[in-house]
């Protein structure tokens, strides 16, 4: 069912390509916060593309839902709204952080009543967003908008590789949403 995914593909392809003018001859240099900051959310939302074309995509079948359809585009219109605030609103990139990781377990979880355990490990990339958001006033990380990502990084990628790690997800099961992966057994 691979054309059930175009329209959100080009969603994901117009977002990508409306962020990458921010990198310009202004940025290229290794302590501009921008450049760092929009590779790590370019990052994130390139395994989040992955994630939809080889978990769900393969697995949708039936009439479109509304419902999923609107979760996709909340899910790559926060990510532009987080990539867009940083690093020059850091509450607000904090908040769109957390809301991503929020959607997607919203997504994961759309037909079923309780996250698994695999999807659960979402929340600690918004636990370390709500933390840091607290934190943000902290000299150490008022300073500089880019000390954030020493912390964000290495926690989204552990986050990634643990949720990718322990995938028991079966292949063979098809859901009615756009955005829903199968129910597992």
């Amino acid at each position: 069912m691979a054309e059930r995914g175009l329209f959100v593909d080009l969603l994901y392809a117009v977002t990508v390509g409306a962020t990458l003018p921010r990198i310009n001859d202004t940025v290229l240099h290794l302590d501009s916060p921008v450049l760092w900051g929009v590779a790590f959310l370019i990052a994130v939302f390139l395994e989040d593309f992955y994630l939809y074309h080889v978990k769900v995509v393969p697995h949708l079948s039936g009439p479109h839902s509304w419902r999923g359809f609107s979760l996709s585009v909340l899910i790559i219109g926060t990510w532009y709204l987080t990539q867009a605030a940083f690093p020059s609103n850091v509450n607000l990139f904090l908040v769109g952080f957390a809301a991503f990781f929020s959607l997607r377990i919203i997504s994961a979880v759309q037909n079923r009543p309780l996250p698994s355990r695999q999807d659960a490990i979402f929340t600690v990339p918004i636990v370390a967003a709500v933390a840091l958001l607290a934190l943000a006033g902290c000299p150490l990380l008022s300073g500089h908008p880019g000390r954030l990502l020493f912390f964000l990084f290495p926690i989204w990628l552990l986050t990634i590789l643990v949720w990718w790690f322990i995938d028991a997800r079966p292949t063979t099961l098809a859901s009615n949403s756009i955005r829903t992966p199968a129910p597992r057994t």
